[in-house]
């Protein structure tokens, strides 16, 4: 005959069972939300990161002699004003380093102002110091919401979309911001002819390492980030040969700033496009694991 001690025993771990079940449950869903977050987050400073790029190529254009820019650049700071609020609002501020974003604000408050004084040099280092301190930013948010961990679809789509694509659209941005003075201007430098080359050995090495990364990675839950990714790759290199062949093929540009911004333009966006697709990915995962779909 059962003594009633071992049904209470066999009663009391059933409970303990059903309560660790149920916190390892909440810890779960709440770690998922927490990178679901962090996702969110990071699209909205990739916004303030694009504003910021087309900002500095913009201003590159007007402190070249091109006057013509001056209502878009101020349309431009409208949206940077409009990132800014939208990043002050967020739930996640927990995800956000308070000193480096208080640092961004503060920075470009004072580069908002004193923009249209600055020499071309010193605009174009002083909006590529705020936009580093962004990547960083992002960097940080990816961290402290382990986007990195069991929700990511494959460890390679996480590193190409945190660690890669910021940096290839940068990588274009800085060569829009120069090569958009350089056709401004009507004449290419040597300084701004090596650095143009770097940026473009740069963004040429950086896409075939994601090329390579991704031969080796299961996408199969991420279709449309392959998708992107592929075309991007083909709208970079167009843009990457008419940077060969129209601004660095002589001393003299041919090709106006105007043609020349809209289609590093294109290229960027078209990575900004695969970087949209990989947080979709990402954020379809952790959504399907919070369900309980893919949790072991």
């Amino acid at each position: 005959m059962v003594s009633y001690e071992l049904i209470f025993l066999l009663l009391l771990n059933v409970v303990i069972l059903g309560i660790a079940y149920a916190v390892n449950k909440h810890s779960w869903r709440k770690c998922l939300a927490l990178r679901l977050e962090g996702i969110r987050v990071n699209r909205l400073l990739k916004q303030l990161l694009v504003d910021l790029q087309q900002h500095r190529g913009m201003m590159a254009i007007f402190l070249g002699g091109d006057k013509s820019f001056a209502s878009r650049i101020e349309q431009k700071q409208t949206a940077i004003g409009q990132d800014i609020a939208a990043l002050d609002a967020v739930h996640g501020q927990e995800l956000i380093t308070k000193e480096r974003w208080e640092g961004i604000r503060n920075d470009w408050q004072v580069l908002r102002m004193e923009a249209r004084s600055l020499s071309a040099e010193a605009s174009f280092n002083r909006h590529s110091e705020l936009i580093r301190a962004v990547l960083y930013l992002i960097g940080d948010v990816a961290e402290h919401s382990q986007i990195v961990g069991v929700c990511a679809a494959d460890f390679t789509l996480v590193n190409a979309l945190w660690g890669k694509l910021p940096g290839v659209a940068e990588s274009l941005g800085k060569a829009r911001g120069i090569g958009s003075g350089v056709a401004s201007k009507g004449h290419c430098s040597s300084v701004a002819r090596t650095k143009l080359r770097f940026l473009e050995e740069h963004v040429s090495k950086t896409i075939a390492y994601v090329d390579n990364e991704l031969d080796h990675a299961d996408l199969s839950r991420a279709a449309s980030f392959t998708q992107a990714w592929q075309e991007a790759h083909t709208v970079v290199q167009e843009f990457l040969k008419l940077l060969d062949e129209k601004l660095l093929g002589g001393e003299h540009p041919a090709i106006s700033a105007e043609h020349y911004f809209s289609a590093s333009t294109k290229a960027i966006d078209a990575v900004f496009h695969a970087f949209d697709q990989a947080c979709s990915a990402l954020e379809n995962t952790c959504a399907g694991m919070a369900d309980g779909k893919h949790a072991a």
